[in-house]
């Protein structure tokens, strides 16, 4: 896909997301747990858009989303943003993850850093 395609489509899915008959999340965290370490992370959608059930954790297990709350974690807890990243990031992108975001699709803002 050329890039101005790129950018067609990313300015399209980007104008007509929040009319999307989507779930939105923002506001909500979400807890996802490790089936192998028992690790644990919280999330944040700070975008309207869609994100994994499951993904990799750190130990090589899946972390599956296992609850849904408006109550925010404590203070001492790291909460990892769902965001939506500019045109220019998502281009940076593989193409497996650039399909993600312009399907909708958001991303951890750890993960563009």
């Amino acid at each position: 896909m050329s890039k101005d395609n790129i950018a067609q489509q990313y300015n399209n899915m980007v104008a007509s997301i929040e009319d999307a008959k989507i779930y939105d999340g923002r506001g909500e965290y979400n807890l996802y747990e490790c089936n192998k370490c028992n690790n644990y992370k919280v999330t944040l959608y700070k975008d309207k858009g869609v994100t994994p059930f499951i993904m990799r954790c750190k130990c090589g297990g899946d972390m599956m989303h296992t609850k849904s709350s408006k109550q925010a974690p404590p203070s001492y807890v790291k909460v990892h943003n769902w965001v939506r990243p500019s045109l220019e990031q998502t281009m940076s992108l593989s193409e497996s993850m650039r399909n993600h975001i312009l399907n909708g699709g958001l991303i951890l803002e750890d993960e563009l850093k």
